[in-house]
This record gives structure tokens, sequence and C-alpha cells, in this order.
């Protein structure tokens, strides 16, 4: 990568391990690393999504965006130092066309250059991805009809366990390439043009692209079923042997991507024997990852009290200094977050608004570490601060997963009669997923 790809990448891993509990991402080795790439993303996520794909590929993206980004004059110089290509929306208001969006596309994949785009056009709140447009399409057409060779198509699906909450898990499902040289036959008839004037091949190409990214993305009836499905995928991905109660987001998501595909039967089967056991749950005061780790128990659950205290007093001291500087951008996206809004509005607004003042407040101190100690107190706050803020994050996360365990442990005390049962009813799920896929 070029110099300033590697300092975008290192500034969008420190922002991603501040924004997201944990990232996985499933990609082919270097399926992005090199040569004319167009990808599609999902739209779940607003200002998110870009900032996850960036993370996710091999090499920084040419991101079409809105043009109305470029009326701020901040967002303007970000959003040129990162390359980004702007589209313009008719909903907007200013130019009519769309004819410089084309060119400036067509000559970054010229170069070889990864650009990516979101076909949907809009950000979704749904489960699944709406219609995707024909621009996509019409820029792959038109960028190989330039003379533009070995053009590669890829979808880039983002699964977000709460697309609303900080400190959250995210999946991102790269892949289900077209190679377009290859495939040309398959969207345009002999004889006909093969370029964007051919709106037959571009609703042959779109439509195409689209069963992809539905593949990639989440693509659920709605969010009852989604939760259902992903819950009972996780019952079944639980390594009950080992007491292990951890599971991947990617691999959660993608089996119960495969449970939506089931015949429709064995799917409600799924649903009726998930919404059992979490009535049991329920009743227990219990969530079906505590109830693997033996949480009920209380040699395992003081075991788990006595490790996690002994871990979070380390983390104190530290926290304690984070929490005398950060408690101010703390408040300010806890403010955020008490807005009434759309998740995928607040999946914007909420890391944008944090960054601001949490950037904001960071050089604050910084001018103060400088102003009383000179360079070498500015550089050592610009390396202590971030750590002090992980330092409370972790604590936080810490003392809330004390709290649920004990919460739960108290309320399963006494209720050791209804355990068989709540067994039963889990190896009824674990059974029901099996037969569905």
């Amino acid at each position: 990568m070029h110099r300033r790809d590697r300092i975008i990448k290192r500034i969008i891993s420190w922002v991603i391990s501040l924004l997201y509990h944990r990232v996985e991402v499933r990609q082919a080795p270097g399926l992005t690393g090199s040569g004319p790439e167009l990808a599609n993303g999902s739209h779940f996520g607003g200002f998110s999504d870009p900032l996850l794909l960036a993370y996710a590929m091999d090499r920084v993206p040419r991101f079409v965006a809105r043009d109305v980004i470029w009326k701020n004059p901040i967002a303007r110089a970000v959003v040129n130092w990162i390359g980004a290509i702007p589209v313009h929306k008719p909903d907007d208001g200013g130019p009519t066309s769309n004819d410089q969006m084309f060119s400036s596309c067509y000559q970054a994949l010229a170069e070889g250059e990864l650009v990516s785009i979101f076909p949907e056009g809009i950000t979704v709140d749904d489960p699944s991805i709406a219609s995707i447009k024909t621009g996509s399409a019409r820029i792959a057409l038109g960028a190989r009809a330039s003379g533009v060779t070995g053009l590669r198509l890829v979808s880039a699906g983002i699964h977000y366990e709460n697309k609303a909450a900080l400190r959250s898990e995210v999946f991102i499902d790269i892949g289900w390439a077209i190679d377009l040289d290859d495939e040309i036959d398959r969207y345009v008839d002999p004889g006909e043009p093969a370029d964007a004037s051919n709106r037959e091949a571009v609703r042959r190409l779109t439509d195409d692209m689209e069963v992809r990214l539905r593949k990639a993305a989440p693509d659920f009836e709605d969010w009852t079923l989604a939760r259902s499905l992903s819950s009972a995928a996780a019952v079944a991905l639980r390594d009950t042997e080992n007491r292990d109660p951890s599971v991947g987001h990617g691999d959660r998501e993608r089996l119960a991507r495969l449970l939506d595909d089931a015949q429709p039967e064995n799917r409600s089967r799924v649903v009726e024997a998930m919404d059992r056991y979490e009535a049991d749950l329920d009743a227990l005061g219990l969530s079906d990852s505590m109830l693997v780790a033996g949480m009920s128990r209380s040699r395992t659950f003081l075991w788990y009290l006595i490790r996690t205290i002994a871990i979070g007093l380390l983390l104190v001291p530290f926290a304690l200094v984070g929490l005398v500087v950060n408690w101010f951008p703390m408040l300010v996206v806890w403010l955020i977050g008490r807005l009434k809004v759309a998740d995928a509005m607040m999946a914007t607004i909420k890391p944008i608004g944090g960054l601001i003042v949490f950037l904001l407040t960071w050089a604050g101190f910084t001018w103060w570490a400088w102003s009383n100690w000179g360079l070498g107190g500015a550089s050592a706050m610009v390396l202590l601060l971030p750590v002090y803020l992980f330092a409370l994050i972790a604590l936080v996360e810490r003392t809330v997963l004390i709290v649920r365990a004990a919460g739960g442990f108290a309320k399963s005390r006494g209720k050791g009669g209804l355990h068989e049962m709540v067994n039963d009813h889990r190896r009824a799920v674990v059974e029901a997923v099996a037969q569905a896929v």
C-alpha cells in the first residue's frame, strides 16, 4: 500500500478497536489486494459501513459517496484525503448529471484501484438489503468498455450484532466474486454492445450482483425471525463439553442464514424450539452462554467472580484516570444514544459524535501537557490517553458481566428442579437446527 493508505489503515484500526468489541472478517486471502475491483457493500450502518470496509479489505477503497458530504469543509478535507468519489442524487439538488462520477470511477479502475459503492443507494433498517440500483453495473460495464481489463466485482455483507450500540460485534463477509471478462457473455447477447448503454446487460448484471450481495449480507424476512435464528445458531454452536460459551459472530450469522434457507417447516421447528427454550432461560434468569459456562453452579460462579474481580482490580488505577479524562465525552456519547432516531441514523451520529468529542478532549489534554512539559509531555499524553480509555472500557465491560452473572446466579437458586427440563429444551433446539441444515 501507499504510505497514505498505511496511515489511513492504522487510524481506522484504532477507531474500530474503540467502537467495537470484536470485528470478524471472512475473505479469501488477497481477494481485495490488487487489480481493478468494484466492491458492492450492504448499507445497514450509515457512516460505520465505509469505516468497516476500509478496515476489512486488503487496501483502502475509493468510496463512491453522496456529494452533499463535500459541502462541509471538514468532511470535504477527509473524503478528499481518502480519495472518495462524489455521486449526485436528485433529492440533494445541485448537478443533474453523474458523468464526472462515472469517468472518475473508470479512471480509478484503469489505474488498478479498488472502488467501493453501496448500490442500494440508501441506509436501511430492515434485516435485509433493499433492491440495488443500476449504477454499479453501469460503472462495471462502462469501465470495461473504456479499456479496463481484469475487472473483478465482489460483494461485502456487513452483519451487525447491534448497529446502534457501541462495543458490539460485527461480521464482514467478502466474496461472491464476478470476473467480468470471463463472464461477460452471461450478460451481453452476441452482437449487442458490451457497455453501459446496453440496458438488458445492465439489468442482468444488476440482478446477478443483487443475488450475490444477498448471499453475503443479512437477508431475513423480519427482525423477529432474524433474532430467533441467530440465537438458535449460537445455541447449536456452543461447546457444551468444554463449557466454552464463546461463539464467533461470523459463525453464528452464517449458520442463521443457512437456517433461513431451510425448508419452511424445519425453520418453523427451530423458531418454536428456540422460543420455548428462551422462556425457560427467562424463568431461570440465565442466558444460554451462562448456562453452558455453568454459572448456575456455586463453585463455577465463585471462581469466575474471583478471577474477574482480580483482573478488574488491576485495571482500576488506569480506569480511574480514564474516567477523569473522558467523563465529558462519555456523557456526550450517552446523551447521543438517548436520541429518538432510527438505528441506521444512530449508527452514523454516535460514532461520528463520539470520535469528534473524544479527539477534541484529548487534543485539549495534549495541549495542556505541551504547555507544561513540552514535547515529551505531549508525546506521553498521546500514548497514554488511549490506554486509559481502553482500561476504563474493559473495567466497565467486566463490571456489567459480573452484575449479569450475579443476577442470574441469584435468580436460578432454588429452581434446580427446572434445570433438567431446560436442558431437554436446549437439546431440542440443537436437534431442530441439525435437522434444518
